[in-house]
């Protein structure tokens, strides 16, 4: 009887450890958002993508904001539980105020609440509901998961605005 509940007493902790380590990774992440901007032509955007230092891996959600001439992409990543992303995606036709939005969303958070959850209601509030993709691979690295939004993109002078929530 004793070996059954240390057994189960050492399972809890180290699931209880587990959820701790978890829940400080997301407060932490909340606390110190990123953001990263490019403007100018596509190839040199992809360029720098390369450089971004965050690991995806480590983020739960993080935002993609590609305005060209005419449109813009916007794409938030969700990580899932299965190793996979949900990415919902909008076209709008400029990301000024959208962009705006959510840095007030930021700055008002505080870190005190999910920052993620802080920017998808902006989202749905600005541009309702999106194409939803589910099971989307993880991808390898930052230029392999923002670079085709970059590409597709309309003129030769682009912006995009990549921003690692929590």
């Amino acid at each position: 009887m004793k070996k059954h509940i240390l057994i189960v007493t050492v399972i809890s902790v180290a699931l209880l450890g587990g959820t701790s380590a978890h829940a400080q990774r997301c407060a932490d992440s909340s606390w110190n958002p990123e953001l990263y901007s490019f403007y100018g032509a596509k190839d040199k955007i992809i360029e720098k993508l390369a450089y971004i230092p965050t690991k995806l891996s480590e983020r739960r959600v993080f935002l993609q904001v590609t305005q060209g001439d005419s449109s813009a992409n916007v794409k938030l990543y969700e990580y899932q539980k299965d190793g996979t992303f949900t990415v919902t995606e909008w076209t709008t036709s400029q990301t000024s105020r959208l962009l705006a939005d959510i840095d007030e969303a930021i700055l008002a958070n505080k870190g005190v609440n999910c920052v993620g959850e802080q920017v998808q209601a902006v989202l749905g509030k600005e541009l309702k509901d999106g194409k939803v993709s589910n099971a989307v691979a993880a991808p390898a690295s930052p230029k392999a998961a923002f670079a085709h939004a970059v590409k597709k993109a309309t003129g030769e002078f682009i912006k995009c605005t990549i921003i690692m929530l929590c």
